[in-house]
């Protein structure tokens, strides 16, 4: 199936080197294949097990670093059982290894010797790691506060680091500048890192003894992550493994909510608004692209948007780091989302875990430790 893009209906075969279309909408890749559930339980446990489901062109080689199958951890909390999905333990530690892993995949098959790509950090330190896996050399764009740690992982995979003066939006713009020269593998506007993030709804699937969950809680920043999920339960209710796709909810923080807004308005795509800095620089995206499906596929699986404010995020760190789950402040979004819920709603409900803490400790010990 070739691209689509969402605003003119123009199609564009997939071995273009286009990151979006040429009136500046995004593209979608409308892709009906999917896995037999007898045969994925012969199959390794990577995200590569669910490849017909991708919609990759016949012939693409996996780059793979192992990532996927990551564990769904039950707590019973506040009365309510909670299943986290802990995907920040990915090779490099955090969930968009899902989608660097298919989208790689696809800029090697094209021989792209180059790749760019803009990111507060964890997106940045995934095309990174695929990058280096897959011998193309790789820059990425980061905002001046990015946190150091990550900023060392990507050194360490070979890719070299610019740093743009400002917010997040800021190097969005500069890496739009930089890919006239090089391909853009972006998270942010790329199909096919969403269709990597279906292998997270269909491992919980299979986590859960082939059903899904009522509810399914993300952290939300360009909505990538949501997305995906929202894909992937589409594509088990389409081959009759589900009955219906969980209702899914995405969390913004208070200071950089312009999802939040747009589905509080009733609004189609983003809302402009001036934002501010956040402890949970992760989902901090001022003009996420692909808003219009995002926003789309909350209302389709009858789920919403919760905003929560910083002293939220990092109470909700605190709970998590006394159960033992060490995570960044972007990932605690989506539990202090999860503790806004009604007690009813809150009932089995699966918390998307994202990003490591590891790589933010110094940020940690200045917000945790430091009184």
């Amino acid at each position: 199936m070739p691209y689509c893009c969402v605003t003119c209906k123009a199609t564009h075969d997939l071995d273009r080197r286009i990151f979006r279309c040429g009136c500046g909408g995004f593209l979608e890749v409308e892709h009906e294949g999917m896995f037999s559930k007898a045969e994925i339980a012969t199959r390794g446990l990577t995200v590569w097990r669910y490849r017909e489901a991708f919609g990759l062109p016949a012939g693409v080689e996996a780059v793979s670093l192992g990532e996927g199958r990551t564990p769904l951890v039950t707590r019973r909390l506040d009365a309510g059982e909670v299943h986290f999905k802990l995907d920040y333990l990915q090779p490099s530690g955090s969930f968009k290894d899902r989608g660097a892993s298919v989208l790689l995949s696809l800029v090697k098959s094209l021989g792209v010797s180059r790749v760019v790509e803009d990111s507060s950090g964890n997106a940045g330190c995934a095309i990174a790691a695929y990058a280096s896996a897959a011998g193309i050399q790789c820059t990425i764009y980061v905002p001046e506060h990015t946190p150091e740690g990550k900023l060392v992982q990507i050194k360490l995979y070979g890719a070299e680091v610019v740093r743009v003066p400002g917010k997040r939006q800021d190097a969005n713009d500069a890496v739009i500048a930089a890919s006239k020269q090089s391909y853009y593998a972006s998270h942010l506007w790329n199909p096919f890192f969403a269709m990597g993030g279906k292998s997270a709804a269909f491992e919980i699937w299979e986590e859960l003894g082939y059903r899904v969950p009522p509810l399914v809680v993300v952290p939300l920043g360009a909505g990538g992550n949501l997305e995906g999920l929202y894909l992937g339960f589409r594509d088990l209710v389409r081959a009759g493994y589900a009955k219906e796709i969980p209702k899914i909810i995405g969390v913004q923080a208070e200071k950089c909510p312009p999802l939040h807004r747009a589905f509080q308005t009733g609004q189609s795509e983003f809302v402009p608004m001036e934002v501010d800095f956040t402890v949970a620089e992760g989902i901090a995206v001022q003009r996420p692209p692909r808003s219009r499906a995002v926003l789309a596929a909350i209302r389709e699986s009858q789920g919403r948007t919760v905003g929560v404010t910083e002293e939220e995020i990092l109470q909700a760190s605190r709970r998590l780091y006394a159960m033992g789950f060490f995570v960044e402040p972007t990932s605690a979004a989506a539990f202090a989302g999860w503790l806004k819920l009604d007690a009813a709603e809150r009932q089995g409900a699966v918390v998307s875990l994202t990003g490591i803490g590891l790589k933010e400790s110094k940020k940690l010990a200045d917000l945790f430790l430091s009184a």
